[in-house]
């Protein structure tokens, strides 16, 4: 019988000094301050210890202490300025920034943008618990698949309501979008980088790179081909409404110079809209003349 208290207690006192990893997250935003509460919430419901959020607006444009200043009061949150830089190497110069600065602070670090929000599948599990797990020992880089959710009926204009309730539908069979991952990367690595081109979903570091199940997968392909849902998934609000995503063409993306290409073929394939007209016309300052 003492022979089991004393198994029993040195279990326990092993779960207890088992160390539960310390994670933050990277994000660069634009025009995002609809969101960024929802955003914020969301990851430190999952259990994240901080957010880093790199302020790529135009000198004269919205600032996101706007809408998260009790966040940065409470030390949650920490605006890094990074206005007015528009090139396509913008969003990986900030993730290998954020890594840089913070790899000695934290155990991982995710990288995500402000329409990607991490579900983890396993009931009251947080991100801690996640990382923790033995199928992640090896791994250096653990890369999430997206799956792009949309509304149930096509919603033309922004509402005031959460993204997860705007937007509750899967389109599991989007294979261009949905085979593409982010990353959350291990730190305390001598350096990081990303590439300085067009594709900010993977580090190209050579770090040991892992599905969101364990499974070892190429370190350089930003897809995972099929998509790994097993234990998580990045919830991807990609299109939103028909009006937020023409304001989302309108600013740019930031590992993109340019949004005209795809400008131009949504004008085109709804020229034929009345009401898609409207706000294409007033989003974009243009006048169309209908099909």
């Amino acid at each position: 019988m003492f022979c089991i208290f004393i198994i029993l207690i040195s279990s326990l006192f092993l779960k207890i000094q088992k160390k539960v990893p310390t994670v933050c997250l990277c994000a660069v935003g634009r025009q995002e301050n609809r969101y960024a509460k929802e955003f914020v919430e969301h990851y430190k419901n999952l259990g994240y210890n901080h957010v880093f959020i790199y302020d790529n607006n135009n000198l004269d444009e919205e600032k996101f202490s706007d809408v998260l200043q009790e966040e940065i009061n409470e030390g949650y949150v920490t605006i890094i300025d990074f206005r007015g830089k528009r090139d396509n190497r913008s969003q990986s110069d900030a993730y290998s920034d954020c890594y840089q600065k913070n790899k000695y602070k934290y155990n991982w670090l995710s990288f995500f943008d402000f329409d990607e929000f991490l579900e983890l599948h396993e009931k009251n599990t947080t991100i801690q618990d996640y990382l923790s797990k033995d199928i992640f020992k090896k791994c250096q880089n653990i890369k999430i698949n997206w799956i792009i959710y949309v509304s149930e009926k096509e919603l033309l204009y922004y509402e005031n309501k959460p993204l997860k309730i705007r937007f509750t539908k899967p389109i599991y069979n989007d294979y261009y979008f949905n085979i593409h991952t982010k990353s959350t990367v291990i730190g305390g690595q001598r350096r990081n980088y990303w590439s300085r081109l067009d594709n900010p979903h993977c580090s190209l570091h050579t770090f040991r790179a892992c599905s969101a199940s364990g499974r070892k997968v190429s370190y350089k392909n930003p897809c995972i081909d099929p998509p790994d849902y097993r234990y998580a998934d990045l919830r991807h609000y990609h299109f939103k409404s028909f009006e937020e995503y023409c304001l989302k063409l309108k600013r740019g993306f930031p590992d993109a110079t340019s949004s005209l290409p795809r400008i131009q073929n949504l004008i085109k394939q709804n020229s034929g809209n009345k009401e898609k007209i409207k706000i294409l016309e007033k989003v974009f300052n243009i006048s169309i003349t209908p099909a």
